[in-house]
């Protein structure tokens, strides 16, 4: 027992590698065709950073921050792009306290990082109850209404004919 809770607290958060992208491409949106190459250059740039929770030599959770220049804040944002522990292998869907704490680290972690790159402000969409929860614990507050357009022809609504 005491060796399950050591394992469950070994958890440590760091820079995502190559080999752990296959793991991670279920997270990235897009034609499933074109996954990989969006996540291997979304690693190599300077304007995102891309984290992974390892527990037990196994991927818990990953965090994706991109960095702006913002007129409206005057200075360098950021935003938490993704956000997201992975499920342990289980029956059902509900989350463990092991991955809400999980996504809290990842919060934590993206916050560290952008004010360590000199960040002004910091914003997130809450994707799930969990999130959306450890935002609220490490301070978010509302913010503007974001409306989102897709720019891909496949995932615009489709016109009806008049």
């Amino acid at each position: 027992m005491q060796g399950e809770d050591q394992a469950r607290t070994d958890a440590r958060i760091r820079r995502v590698r190559r080999q752990d992208l296959p793991a991670l491409l279920e997270l990235v949106g897009g034609p499933a065709a074109g996954r990989m190459r969006a996540l291997h250059r979304l690693t190599r740039t300077l304007v995102a950073d891309v984290y992974v929770l390892e527990r037990a030599a196994a991927l818990r959770g990953v965090v994706a921050v991109v960095y702006r220049r913002s007129l409206a804040h005057g200075g360098l944002t950021a935003t938490i792009d993704a956000v997201r522990a992975l499920p342990e292998t289980r029956e059902g869907d509900a989350q463990t306290a092991d991955e809400r704490a999980d996504v809290r680290a990842l919060v934590a972690c993206a916050v560290a990082r952008a004010e360590r790159r000199g960040c002004v402000a910091i914003d997130a969409a809450p994707t799930t109850p969990d999130v959306r929860a450890a935002l609220d614990e490490a301070g978010f507050a509302p913010g503007a209404v974001q409306l989102v357009r897709p720019l891909r022809p496949a995932a615009m609504p489709a016109k009806e004919d008049a």
